[in-house]
């Protein structure tokens, strides 16, 4: 076998012996997206959709050059950079997009390391895009046709392992027989930059450790900087929440803050590698460099001011943000956050970020396990507090994605009802929510439309009726920022009156039923 702290060989017969550890995964996470948003709604389609539509339209094929990746997933690119910190040499480890995957494949890769983002679909995402539209998830159907091809390739290196993680892991680890099905043969849980090396080591030696691995993180002060682009210009920006909340998957992971030299660095080496935009991923951007709850304005802004010197004029989009987290901070404070994220864009351009209400109930949330969500706001307040800071962030120019979840253990028709009459109250703000079905992490049978009645139609046609008013709009304004040919978008805004048809109709037939 090949050193692992050397270079690949060549086999007698001339053909390529393979490199050691190759690092992929499916199209669905390893697409060449212009933006965080183009991914979302990518990866919301489903079989529904025909999938020369999604590729075009948002998910063109991810480049290559000299058969490595251009970009990879940000999770792929800090396992990269692990390896290679921790004794894999350069020539040992390729990250590859799946195009170009059996080009890397020979006698010598002892491990395939695969990210995955929702490989069985079950993710809550995954779940109401199928309940709404029926067909299989776009992750779904693309990470089973591509462990298809990968069996067949498989043949190029009979010794090679398949060793998978990445945020959907937690699907494979709980269901061995569709981890046996997809020919995993290990899967590594959470953070890992600690002990991949090792892990790897093991594998390519020959050993056979568990078929479930527990990763093992390292401190924010240590986690290696990526030595290559990144998808979607990502940079992390802090990794975990705790706040405890039983239906994510992040609950009991203490957040920690990456120094912002590390940030720094990783948009640096996004731009450099030619990023269109750039993404700060985080369960919380309000929360950077807090101490538990209570959030620090000085380090955030900061934080920002720096982005914004390397970016530039280029697109800078966050992911989500809390409530907790909003009402701490000033109205000056956010209109600054604001100012920074936009760049010199227009003062109407759109800046969203994912803001997760969950339910207009207090103490159904609270049941459910997220007071800790709710920050000392009592559970009957929980609604009209969560209203007042929404409202706060769209009088400030962002565009909140607000999450609510139906069919939480517990739901009552009232609870539903709360939730209805949120979302209207909502009716005339620059706002949007999208409504998910509560899939619990166990891998039991997720919230689905048997269970459904028509009050939950109803709330789900409210939101759709606030979504399409507003998610065209703000797609075709960061696509053209993002530098999306003209064609592109129009063809995105077409697509989108289609959906927008058809997804209202089936709507009203099945709220019907409700006397509103």
């Amino acid at each position: 076998m090949t050193d692992p702290r050397g270079p690949s060989v060549e086999s007698g017969s001339g053909t390529p012996a393979g490199v050691p550890v190759v690092l992929t995964a499916d199209r669905s996470l390893m697409a060449d997206y212009a933006m965080l948003f183009d991914a979302m709604v990518a990866g919301s389609q489903t079989s529904r959709i025909p999938y020369w539509v999604t590729r075009l339209l948002f998910a063109p094929s991810g480049r290559t050059r000299a058969g490595r990746a251009d970009r990879a997933p940000l999770g792929l690119r800090r396992i990269e950079s692990a390896l290679l910190r921790d004794g894999w040499g350069e020539e040992a480890v390729a990250v590859v997009t799946p195009a170009a995957l059996e080009r890397s494949l020979g006698p010598e890769t002892r491990v395939i390391g695969l990210s995955c983002g929702d490989p069985l679909g079950r993710g809550m995402n995954s779940t109401t895009m199928t309940a709404f539209t029926g067909g299989v998830s776009e992750p779904s159907r693309s990470f089973r046709a591509f462990m298809r091809r990968l069996a067949r390739l498989r043949r190029r290196a009979p010794r090679a392992k398949v060793v998978a993680g990445g945020p959907g892991a937690w699907q494979l680890a709980a269901d061995a027989g569709a981890r046996e099905a997809a020919g995993v043969d290990h899967v590594v849980l959470g953070y890992c930059e600690g002990n991949v090396a090792e892990l790897f080591r093991r594998v390519a030696g020959g050993e056979r450790p568990a078929a479930v691995l527990d990763g093992r993180g390292v401190a924010a002060d240590d986690i290696p900087p990526i030595r290559r682009p990144a998808l979607l210009g990502a940079a992390e920006v802090s990794r975990g929440c705790g706040m405890g909340c039983g239906f994510c998957a992040l609950g009991r992971a203490p957040m920690e803050h990456l120094p912002a030299d590390t940030v720094l660095s990783d948009l640096e080496t996004n731009l450099a590698g030619g990023a269109r935009s750039l993404s700060l991923s985080t369960e919380d951007l309000f929360r950077y460099g807090a101490r538990g709850m209570s959030v620090r304005p000085e380090a955030l802004l900061g934080l920002l001011q720096a982005v914004r010197r390397v970016a530039g004029d280029v697109l800078v989009q966050a992911d989500h943000a809390n409530v907790a987290s909003v009402s701490q901070l000033s109205d000056g404070e956010l209109a600054e956050v604001f100012r920074l994220l936009v760049g010199k864009g227009r003062p109407d351009s759109f800046v969203w970020l994912n803001v997760g209400v969950e339910t207009a109930s207090g103490p159904l949330l609270a049941a459910a396990g997220g007071r800790a969500k709710m920050a000392g706001c009592a559970p009957e307040d929980w609604g009209e507090f969560c209203r007042e800071q929404v409202a706060r962030l769209c009088r400030l120019g962002f565009l909140p994605l607000v999450s609510l979840m139906l069919g939480l253990p517990g739901e009552s028709r009232d609870d539903v009802a709360a939730s209805l009459g949120w979302v209207r109250r909502l009716s005339d703000a620059r706002v949007s929510v999208f409504p998910l079905l509560y899939a619990p992490l166990d891998g039991r049978e997720a919230f689905g439309p048997g269970a459904m009645t028509p009050l939950h139609w109803q709330l789900i046609r409210e939101c759709y009726r606030l979504n399409f008013r507003w998610i065209p709009a703000l797609i075709r304004e960061n696509q053209r920022r993002a530098g999306v040919p003209a064609w592109r978008r129009l063809a995105v805004g077409q697509l989108s009156k289609v959906q927008r048809m058809i997804w209202g109709t089936g709507f009203f037939l099945r709220a019907r039923g409700h006397d509103a």
